[in-house]
């Protein structure tokens, strides 16, 4: 008798049944359904992890910058025109970190008396620059004067900004009247922040869905077009700097002459992490901040002092950063 025959008398089957099929696999669709969010979730903890450490070295390039140099970069640098706007050449806070973040052959190639837009050394992009749960970042990104225009250039972009407190920085008025750490063409040493280092915000993220960022430098009359809201747009000193607030211009009176749009979230932090954004401190400490943060708290850290740019003992509250 062979094997088939034997299994027929015995009743044995060769498969499974269309039944027992159905149930196995519903077993297997409901373990991967609690799966999923699982590695969804050690996956964004991992790129989470790298996040925060990319801010650690920044932050511990801007300490190895101090150490030399006695002050935190400028924010970035420019000379004037004779309404306050930017003419250029526009280097920024991060370029003045590449030797202390060993970068010391990029930063060779940095003519800081030429237009950042006229250097091919835009183009460089570092990952240890890139937030990696930003879903929305792209390496390169066009540079604009306005919405209609070709670019005038593209540049690499980044995942992180300087704070620069709690003025709009692309305000041609009140952008040198900064209350934070980093502004145009001033250097601050750590002895301005009267507040205490532990209680200063040094860096901070920006996602791509809120707006771009880069680190190499602000070319002059550019624009930065809020991704949320289209149609509304900051100045170029936002690719560069970010504020802890948000909406209009309520403590940066501009009489109307400003050209830039007074609704725009562009130039504030946020990221794609659930729940938060990281920062750097001027300490060198990294913290991740909640997004449900009292904006009063957020406002106060973002200041170099308990005196905002107004004179106010404290800063306006404005909304959630994020």
């Amino acid at each position: 008798m062979n094997i088939r025959s034997l299994r027929t008398r015995l009743g044995m089957r060769h498969g499974f049944s269309l039944i027992e099929l159905a149930v196995v696999l519903t077993v297997i669709a409901s373990l991967a359904a609690l799966l999923l969010p699982a590695v969804q979730t050690a996956r964004e903890s991992a790129r989470k992890q790298v996040c925060g450490n990319n801010i650690k070295q920044i932050t511990l390039g801007l300490h190895q910058h101090v150490a030399a140099r006695g002050t935190f970069p400028a924010g970035y640098v420019s000379k004037l025109k004779d309404n306050g706007d930017d003419a250029g050449p526009g280097w920024a806070w991060g370029v003045q970190l590449l030797p202390y973040t060993e970068q010391n052959a990029l930063f060779d190639l940095v003519d800081q008396r030429a237009p950042v837009e006229a250097s091919a050394v835009r183009n460089e992009s570092l990952s240890g620059w890139a937030c990696p749960s930003d879903a929305g970042f792209q390496r390169q990104i066009d540079i604009r004067m306005n919405a209609y225009f070709k670019p005038v250039c593209q540049m690499a972009a980044a995942s992180y900004v300087a704070s620069v407190g709690t003025v709009r920085p692309t305000c041609i008025i009140c952008r040198d009247k900064f209350d934070g750490v980093f502004g145009r063409n001033r250097p601050l040493r750590p002895q301005e922040i009267t507040d205490g280092t532990s209680n200063t915000l040094a860096t901070g993220e920006r996602n791509t869905r809120s707006a771009n960022a880069v680190m190499w430098g602000v070319v002059a009359g550019s624009r930065l077009f809020d991704h949320q809201h289209p149609g509304q747009f900051a100045g170029g000193p936002g690719f560069v700097l970010g504020t802890t607030f948000k909406d209009g211009f309520n403590i940066c009176q501009t009489d109307g002459v400003d050209r830039n749009a007074t609704t725009s979230y562009a130039e504030s932090f946020g990221s794609d992490h659930p729940g938060g954004a990281y920062f750097g401190f001027c300490d060198g400490g990294v913290r991740f901040v909640f997004d449900d943060v009292d904006p009063s708290v957020m406002n106060a850290l973002a200041t170099r002092s308990s005196i905002a740019k107004e004179g106010k003992v404290d800063p306006i509250i404005h909304e959630s950063p994020f």
